[in-house]
């Protein structure tokens, strides 16, 4: 037996005609193998008179086990009994799992199709939460909007009318708002951060900053050349900084309050890697 170590994500091995296995382990005792699955693949259901453990590695799917589907996400595990239905499939993503059979299944075990048993029909899900989301968002962003309107007016505006507006404005925030983002924490984020997990995609919301960040500097490049400096340019120019200066702040609080700590679970090198490439990137930008 060689010494095998590395992500599984790096040893899985994909087919494109049907899911993919590679055997870490074979002994007369057990069988440890992962198998790779591309979006729609499957292991057929079947019945086998061995006992299954599996570890799901990365990605999303689905277990039938018994007469039941359960879904699967990176980090779930599930122990089938030895005769009991089973098969495994990905649906929208890859999937990749750890296999541990005992005993190994002889030449037949997959041949074992239960009788009567089938995925069931795929159901058009009874509730969109997402619906929801955008719906609610939709609702909230005008009021986004009199807050720019608001911004705008306020070096010009009487005191007594402009104190107004600032209380109604400050109410919005408090009463709705404030909930709002109470309510996500609540419920949202935790599905959300499950499902980023299992995708490997945990920074891409701040990638998208990045993104927005940029687009922000460029219409404060636009206006900055703008001729001539007048009122409603020099008011754009107020709200173009004014916004700048709050997402790059929450954004670097991100980071600093989120992500930096993190790296204090790196490996060493792993840690040597990470900042040679900090070091090196921020040389060259120097030389530019």
């Amino acid at each position: 037996m060689s010494l095998i170590i590395g992500p599984a994500s790096e040893l899985a091995q994909f087919d494109s005609d049907s899911f993919g296995t590679v055997t870490l382990l074979a002994t007369e005792h057990v069988r440890v193998l992962l198998a790779a699955f591309e979006p729609g693949q499957e292991i057929p259901l079947h019945a086998p008179e061995i006992d299954l453990v599996v570890a799901v590695v990365e990605g999303v799917g689905e277990l039938f086990a018994g007469d039941r589907v359960y879904p699967l996400r990176a980090g779930d595990v599930a122990v089938v009994p030895a005769g009991q239905t089973r098969g495994i499939r990905a649906r929208a993503a890859r999937l990749v799992v750890l296999n541990v059979v005992r005993p190994p299944p002889s030449a037949g075990d997959h041949a074992r199709v239960a009788a009567g048993a089938a995925w069931p029909q795929k159901r058009e899900p009874t509730a969109d939460p997402a619906a929801l989301i955008r719906a609610e968002h939709g609702e909230l962003r005008p009021h986004l909007e009199h807050l720019r309107a608001l911004a705008d007016e306020v070096e010009a505006a009487a005191e007594q009318p402009l104190r107004e507006r600032l209380r109604q404005a400050a109410a919005f925030l408090r009463g709705g708002i404030l909930p709002h983002a109470a309510i996500e924490e609540a419920t949202v984020y935790p599905a959300v951060d499950r499902l980023l997990r299992a995708l490997g995609g945990g920074t891409a919301t701040m990638a998208l900053e990045h993104v927005l960040i940029g687009a922000r500097v460029e219409e404060l490049e636009r206006l900055v050349d703008s001729e001539p400096y007048d009122g409603p340019t020099r008011a754009e120019l107020r709200r173009s900084l004014t916004a700048l200066e709050a997402v790059l702040r929450g954004h670097f609080e991100k980071e600093e309050r989120v992500y930096v700590p993190l790296l204090a679970h790196l490996a060493p090198a792993e840690s040597a890697a990470l900042a040679a490439g900090l070091e090196a990137a921020a040389s060259e930008g120097h030389q530019h």
